[in-house]
């Protein structure tokens, strides 16, 4: 209440605004208005009806709550509710009346005029005593304009309880039971998501100068020119020509390929730890419990700490320039091999996508399985693997090393544009993520299998299927439908999980916006992107998973 007062209450003295908090009352209650309207309508789900509308009754009450609001603001603009009181109470009552004609559910039949007379009554009268309170508020007792908010909150908790007696009491329609649950947690959620809303738009209109300025969202100065250097690839970032927003990109890039390649390697080291928990062998279903219950009690943090001193422990020095057989370069420094030309890369994985493409479509009408047809395919993947490598080998360069001092150990260089370097903080974020991700996703192979009913590998012996034909047909495809949404959790995690780059000193984007915020002091800007940032990468993640995920099952519920 205190923010709507704030934010709507004008002081003008000679023509001057003091209240540096004001916005007017128009946008305050536009943008309570607008919240309320989105979560009523999500709370309706009539989204579907007015794609494809068939009738008006189908989205009748999603038009009202539109209207309403159309009506709620030109009231507004027309009439004079003070700030202090008549504002708050037509914000907050809002929802309170929304919550009860949710709860309701008589809007329909209202709007059809089908509706009985019990509920023109049991609708009709709370809205128009709320409508008067609105409009005559002055004329109330003082004990209800002064423990308003008290009175709404004690009101939604009400309607709450009586929701959620009626859902537990209820057992008949399962569409009533829907609509009555999303009334519910529609009262639930519209108080803090108001109240976020309105401190909000107090904090960016602050009346203390600094808060407001920490709280101003402006982010020009990323046009400006970074003033640090970073390891990227494949997008250059320049010290001192480029802008920090291209820093910003080439950060999201380098987090962008830890991650799937970490999710790449821990999804086939995961499957493979996985199955070997399930080993009839003793000795390596012992080796990986104690890989699983090592890494996947040992802190992250503590892991890439550990990862990143052995590396530079175990890898020679710089001075030293070791080599194997002039075609990489390795060191503490980093790891120089071989490198081609894009165009023979992207040649390799046309053909990979060709004969990905051409087993799809012949399996289409089934999937040989027989001993011979799995060799065959092997073959065939053997063999394209084999010429995309030597595709790549034929036109692939050396590192050339150039060493201005000869008598000086280290001295030598490699010229950047002869060789691939791979960063020991690239190498200790892949290896930290992957050792640690792995050992859960084990669990979740181990679980998934041992869900299965046994009929289903006994089935698959008395075929006579051998281990690795169990697996591939029977085992793995139908713990798919338990694996995907665990695992979905888990890569989304390997995602969050890589801002603890800083550890290693890799260049993630949590790192390069760290160092920004020390350098430009924008906290809350940067802070506020960076959130957005990971908050995009784990949705897009979901939404690979989950599309994947509806195809190797069916089922809803």
């Amino acid at each position: 209440m205190a923010s709507i007062t704030d934010l709507s209450r004008s002081f003008v003295v000679n023509g001057v605004e003091l209240n540096p908090s004001y916005i007017g009352e128009n946008q305050v209650a536009g943008w309570a208005s607008a919240t309320i309207l989105m979560l009523f309508l999500l709370a309706l789900n009539e989204f579907g009806n007015i794609i494809k509308p068939r009738n008006l009754n189908g989205y009748a009450t999603s038009l009202f709550g539109i209207l309403s609001v159309l009506v709620v603001q030109l009231m507004i603009s027309i009439l004079d509710f003070t700030p202090t009181e008549g504002l708050p109470f037509l914000i907050i009552g809002i929802p309170v009346l929304a919550s009860y004609l949710l709860l309701l559910g008589d809007m329909p039949d209202i709007l059809s005029v089908r509706a009985s007379r019990g509920q023109y009554l049991r609708s009709g009268i709370p809205t128009g005593i709320f409508i008067f309170l609105s409009l005559f508020l002055t004329s109330t007792p003082m004990v209800l304009r002064q423990n308003m908010v008290e009175i709404f909150s004690a009101s939604i908790v009400i309607l709450a309880i009586v929701a959620w007696a009626i859902i537990k009491s209820e057992s008949g329609n399962p569409r009533e039971q829907d609509r009555r649950f999303s009334a519910l947690v529609f009262m639930i959620s519209i108080p803090a998501i108001l109240f976020v809303t309105m401190r909000v738009l107090l904090l960016l209109n602050n009346p203390d100068t600094v808060t407001r300025e920490r709280w101003n969202l402006d982010w020009s100065f990323m046009n400006d020119l970074n003033s640090f250097i970073i390891n990227v690839w494949p997008v250059d970032a320049v010290f001192g020509e480029d802008t920090r927003w291209r820093f910003y990109i080439a950060a999201i890039v380098n987090s962008a390929r830890v991650t799937l390649l970490s999710i790449v390697l821990c999804t086939i080291l995961g499957i493979f730890i996985g199955v070997m928990r399930l080993s009839s062998n003793k000795l390596a279903s012992s080796m990986a419990t104690v890989y699983v219950e090592v890494f996947r009690n040992l802190p992250l943090a503590v892991l890439l700490f550990l990862i990143a001193t052995q590396l530079g422990e175990t890898l020679p020095l710089f001075r030293e320039e070791a080599n194997l057989n002039g075609w990489i370069y390795y060191s503490n420094k980093g790891i120089w091999t071989l490198t081609t030309e894009t165009w023979r890369l992207g040649l390799f994985l046309s053909l990979l996508i060709f004969v990905w493409i051409t087993f799809r479509i012949m399996g289409r009408d089934g999937v040989d399985d027989s001993n011979r047809a799995v060799l065959q395919r092997s073959g065939i993947w053997g063999a394209t693997t084999v010429l995309g490598i030597a595709l790549m080998v034929q036109g692939a360069t050396t590192p050339e090393v150039v060493k201005p001092i000869p008598e000086s150990p280290a001295s030598w260089s490699v010229i950047e544009s002869t060789a691939f370097e791979i960063t020991p903080m690239f190498t200790a974020m892949v290896m930290g993520l992957t050792l640690f991700t792995a050992s859960v996703v084990a669990e979740i192979v181990r679980g998934s299998i041992q869900s299965l009913p046994r009929g289903q590998v006994e089935a698959a012996v008395s075929l006579a299927l051998t281990p690795y034909q169990r697996l591939r047909l029977v085992i793995l495809p139908q713990a798919l439908r338990s694996m995907i949404p665990l695992l979905n959790s888990q890569y989304m995690n390997v995602w969050k999980n890589s801002s603890l780059a800083i550890i290693v000193a890799y260049s993630d984007v949590f790192y390069v916006i760290f160092v920004m915020m020390n350098n430009v002091g924008k906290l809350i800007p940067l802070f506020i992107l960076l959130l957005i940032t990971y908050q995009a990468g784990s949705l897009l993640i979901s939404g690979f998973m989950n599309a994947y995920n509806a195809r190797v099952t069916r089922v809803r519920i």
